[in-house]
């Protein structure tokens, strides 16, 4: 399949800043930039009008990034905390995604999406976890998540637990009696 070139409009995460001129696949150019209005074919006539329109939006990304720097320094220590139902074991029903984990930060008064937040592997436990929330390779900064179970599971993981411990424990099948 052939790449094209094409001058961005937007700044595309992971792809370019305005008045790149970038290449890409050829589906993604049908597919996602041109019917979105992101990219135009680099024509001279079409790098003119975006060098004028790139300095606006540098100074718009500029304003961006120091409001993200901002959120960064003050997500420092920030825990959330999220109640789910669970099994026994603390095996959770489904797992928990980073759009709820982003709406939580949200619910706290932080401006986050949920491309913003990288999960450490499937949150599917009772457990707590770290997750990095990030803008840009240099803003980033660790949030501490702490999935709890909700009332009824807990009653059934202490449940569970105190049952544990009442058992004796199995004896070793390579042990003999005498």
């Amino acid at each position: 399949m052939a790449n094209v070139k094409l001058l961005l409009k937007e700044s595309i995460k992971h792809v370019g800043k305005v008045g790149d001129v970038v290449e890409v696949s050829a589906g993604y150019a049908r597919n996602y930039l041109l019917p979105k209005d992101l990219a135009v074919e680099p024509t001279p006539n079409n790098v003119k009008k975006i060098e004028a329109r790139r300095k606006e939006i540098e100074r718009l990304e500029a304003e961006k990034r120091a409001q993200q720097a901002e959120i960064i320094k003050k997500l420092e220590g920030v825990e959330v905390m999220l109640e789910r139902r669970a099994n026994e074991q603390g095996h959770l029903f489904g797992s928990v995604s980073a759009t709820e984990i982003a709406k939580q930060l949200q619910g706290q008064g932080y401006e986050i999406e949920a491309d913003d937040v990288t999960l450490p592997g499937k949150l599917d436990r009772i457990d707590k976890y770290t997750v990095k929330v990030s803008f840009a390779d240099d803003l980033a900064a660790d949030v501490k998540v702490w999935i709890n179970p909700d009332p009824d599971s807990k009653a059934a993981i202490d449940e569970y637990n105190k049952n544990r411990q009442a058992e004796p424990a199995p004896a070793s099948p390579f042990e003999r009696s005498a």
